[in-house]
């Protein structure tokens, strides 16, 4: 039977041991946490993925600045993804459409049928442009329930923090939204 040191550490314990020195405790952190940020980062940036890492290496960087700060209200996984948003808020204001390009659908390994490219890519752009042409509010909690499966009744309880509800019980899942699209 395992040991209380066999178990892996929580988020809050990774950042408190990052906090009091731990420069390893970040690294854990990103690999847990790096590709679902920048899932919804590339989501909320028209799927540019330049942008997408640059609001990703900001969420980093203000981790490292502000987590000494963090102080447990909501779990640290839901900090994070507020840090993104916010980053990403302040991407697009400075952005224009014509800057966060959507990218194009490439085949998928094994494609039955590469002739269907034209028309994947033709359901590609139009799922992206009708998600961009949501509110900030509706796009965010979109996002975040597709690539976390935040609990959509609870976001829409609280439209001005969606991310505040990514470690609620989903009631929408993966699947329900066309996942190829948006990664």
């Amino acid at each position: 039977m395992g040991t209380p040191m066999d178990s892996p550490r929580t988020d809050e314990q990774c950042l408190a041991a990052f906090v009091g020195g731990d420069r390893a405790a970040l690294g854990e952190l990103a690999r847990r946490h790096e590709a679902s940020l920048l899932g919804v980062a590339s989501g909320l940036l028209g799927g540019c993925p330049s942008l997408a890492s640059d609001a990703v290496q900001e969420t980093w960087m203000r981790v490292i600045r502000y987590g000494q700060s963090f102080n447990g209200r909501s779990g640290l996984k839901t900090w994070l993804y507020r840090i993104t948003v916010n980053c990403c808020r302040n991407i697009r204001s400075r952005t224009t459409p014509e800057q966060r390009p959507y990218p194009k659908t490439q085949p998928a390994a094994g494609c039955p049928d590469p002739g269907q490219l034209p028309m994947l890519q033709e359901r590609d752009d139009a799922l992206y442009e009708a998600v961009d042409r949501l509110s900030d509010s509706g796009r965010e909690l979109v996002l975040l329930c597709y690539h976390d499966g935040v609990n959509a009744q609870a976001g829409r309880a609280s439209p001005g923090d969606p991310a505040r509800h990514a470690q609620e019980p989903a009631s929408c899942r993966p699947g329900a939204v066309a996942r190829a699209p948006l990664q």
